[in-house]
Parts: structure tokens; sequence; C-alpha cells
């Protein structure tokens, strides 16, 4: 009876604070989309017009892109093969959650400093109209397949990094992960695609299109724009690709079984009627 008691006041207690868990998965999980709205962002603003900051201020910025681009390279790599090999789901890093910790605290750190390091520079936001008509221009295929690529790196990053950290923290454990936590992060970004990353995201590749286009120099951060944007067009063709494959074995499994249990059946003919 102590037990029974027990359990319905775990459970009781875990009800209260699963919209909080919610909550906190649902914003924390929002780090990566900003991370490349930021990037985005900082990659139109270097095209369009200049920069002017101080030294050390320069230094920490360079610092600050260099640690964002190296962590989100890590993660989209990562959902790359994850997808490719068709492991298992890696959300076992709640026994290692030091490093959870430690990279969740470093790409939030990283993103409103960068943040706030763009709204005090100089930098402008305002597309060219060059941009424009080529981000415009895109075919919108490749864009379908960047937006589920960028989904699938976002449920990366909530299943390895946001998840545990957030479940230690409410729950005190690693809870298996639930169709609703899938469901609020995929609103979630919907939600932050439809507000700011449909018309913004497309200047990571763009604007390197455009400069090759005109000849002019392309720098490191260009090309690894490139990179990410097309890895993540990748990972949504892949996502396709294993969702058809997935469907077609399911139809042929069930047509199979149907003419098993067709071949199965017996007639019986009755001789007085004869």
């Amino acid at each position: 009876m102590e037990d029974e008691e027990a359990q319905k006041n775990a459970r009781s207690s875990w009800s209260l604070v699963r919209p909080f868990q919610m909550i906190s998965i649902s914003l924390l999980s929002l780090l990566v989309p900003l991370s490349f709205l930021f990037l985005s962002r900082l990659s139109l603003s270097s095209s369009s017009a200049p920069v002017t900051v101080s030294g050390l201020f320069s230094f920490f910025h360079q610092a600050d892109v260099g640690v964002l681009y190296t962590i989100l390279s890590l993660i989209i790599v990562s959902t790359l093969i994850h997808h490719l090999s068709g492991k298992p789901e890696c959300s076992v890093f709640h026994s290692h959650l030091h490093i959870c910790w430690i990279v969740l605290f470093i790409v939030q750190a990283c993103v409103a400093f960068g943040i706030e390091g763009s709204m005090s520079t100089t930098m402008s936001t305002n597309p060219d109209k060059g941009f424009s008509l080529a981000s415009q221009e895109r075919w919108v295929l490749v864009r379908v397949m960047f937006f589920l690529g960028l989904h699938e790196v976002m449920l990366m990053w909530f299943r390895v990094v946001v998840k545990p950290v957030v479940d230690d923290t409410v729950f005190g454990v690693y809870v298996e992960e639930r169709w609703s936590e899938r469901a609020v992060v995929a609103v979630t970004f919907g939600l932050m695609w439809w507000w700011r990353l449909r018309d913004e995201v497309e200047s990571l590749v763009v604007i390197a299109e455009v400069k090759r286009n005109l000849l002019i120099r392309l720098e490191s951060f260009d090309f690894v724009n490139w990179c990410m944007y097309y890895t993540c067009v990748v990972i949504g063709i892949v996502k396709i690709i294993k969702g058809f494959t997935y469907f077609v074995n399911m139809f042929i499994l069930t047509t199979m079984k149907s003419r098993k249990g067709s071949e199965h059946c017996v007639v019986v003919v009755d001789d007085d009627h004869v």
C-alpha cells in the first residue's frame, strides 16, 4: 500500500511539473534554429555593409562565431551519420550530463552574445535586391528538403543535449521520449520557421552562390554556410527516402499477409447439393 501511494504521489508530482518540462524543452530546442538565424543575418550583413567593431570585441565575436559553427557542424554531421547508418536513437547522453550541460551553456552563450553583438554594431540586416531575387528563384523542393533536414537536426539536438538536461533538472531522472515532446518541438520549429527562418535563412547559401557568380572571393564562413545548408538538404532527402521505403515495405508485408491468409482459406463443397 505504501509503495502504491508513493507511486501515485510521484505520478501526481510529475504531472504538475510536466508543463514546465515541455516549455523548457521547446525553448531550449529553439537554440539550433536561432543559431541558423543569427549566422544567416551575420552572413547577409557582412556582405552588404561593413562592420565597425573594436579590436577586443572583434576577437570575442570571431571566437563566438567559430565555436557556434563548430558545434552546429558536429550536430549536423552526427544527424546525417545517424540517418545514413539507421542505428537506434542516440539519446543515451543522460549518463554524461556534464557534457550536455557544458554544450548547452556554450551554445546559449554564443547565441546570446552573437545576437547582442549584432544589435550593438552597425550591421545592416536589410537584404539587397540581388540577394532577395536570388532567394526567390530558388527551387521550392530544395527549401522543403532543407526544412525537413533542419527539423531533424533540431530533433537530434533535443534528444542528445536538451532532453537529458531538462529531465534531470525537472524529474531527477531521465524519462523516455514521448510523442507529445516531439509534437511540441515540431510545432515550435514550425512557428519559428513561419515567423523568421523561411525568409532569412536562405542567405546562408544565396550569398555564397551570388558571390561565386559575381567572381567575388568567397570567405571561409561562406563555404561553411553553403556546406551546412546542403548537408541539411541531404538529411531531408534521406528522411524522405527512408519514409518512402518504410511505407513500401509496410505495403508489401500487408499484401503478403493477405495473400497467405487467402491461401489458407479452405472451400468446403457439400456433395448433397451437387
